[in-house]
């Protein structure tokens, strides 16, 4: 019996030791965790949903990766998962609102990734931003490093081999179902680059910006000043 219990207690403690969870390192005016009013230091897990009103909130995860919201903004951790020390799994989901995420560096086995209404965004170590906005459009701009953006539009059929155009009552005709092909809903955005998301998930072309641009932007700077402080 002891044994047993024992090992229960290795095991726990394996878990928490390996448990991935984030901790409210910042907040400024409305932040709300599950629709409570937060505290400072608060602990947030797997499928917590965080809410800001007229406030501002960072979120340090306890692999040291971080993430803040600005004023309304909604996100939902959809995935928290930590097999081991460079094994992990994080899906946060951006409702809508302002999203900020400084992650240095991710390993080979691990997987972060962003979730907006029309899209994904997976990075290897970076810097950027999302705005999600109320109609399913966002737009991304990246500091550091590179971002994959996935559009969620979804790819058509591919046509059967004997298919033709299909004539349609009026002046105009159509083509049968195409597929996709993946460059038009996978698309690199590098460093100091912001794309486009459409509300029907079509991806704009990269876009160069300087930070000139984004200077009367204070949400912008305020992050760029946490960044330092946080190095």
């Amino acid at each position: 019996m002891k044994k047993i219990m024992l090992v229960v207690l290795y095991f726990s403690l394996i878990n928490l030791l390996f448990s991935l969870h984030g901790k409210l390192t910042y907040i400024e005016g409305e932040v709300f965790v599950n629709y409570s009013p937060a505290d400072l230091n608060q602990k947030v897990d797997q499928n917590d949903l965080i809410v800001t009103g007229e406030g501002k909130v960072e979120v340090k995860l306890s692999d040291g990766k971080l993430f803040r919201l600005g004023p309304k903004t909604k996100i939902y951790l959809k995935k928290l998962e930590e097999k081991e020390k460079k094994d992990k799994k994080i899906k946060i989901k951006v409702i809508v609102g302002k999203f900020w995420t400084k992650v240095k560096k991710i390993f080979k086995k691990e997987e972060y990734k962003v979730e907006f209404k029309m899209g994904t965004a997976g990075v290897r170590g970076t810097v950027y931003n999302i705005n999600q906005f109320i109609d399913d459009s966002a737009e991304l701009y990246v500091y550091e490093g590179k971002v994959e953006v996935r559009s969620k539009k979804k790819k058509m059929k591919a046509p059967p081999s004997d298919s033709k155009r299909v004539e349609v009552e009026g002046p105009e005709e159509i083509e049968g179902p195409k597929e996709i092909t993946m460059e038009e809903w996978i698309v690199i955005v590098e460093k100091m680059n912001r794309i486009s998301i459409s509300k029907k998930g079509e991806l704009g072309d990269p876009e160069k910006f300087k930070y000139q641009d984004l200077e009367d932007d204070e949400w912008v700077n305020w992050n760029l000043k946490r960044d330092k402080l946080t190095e």
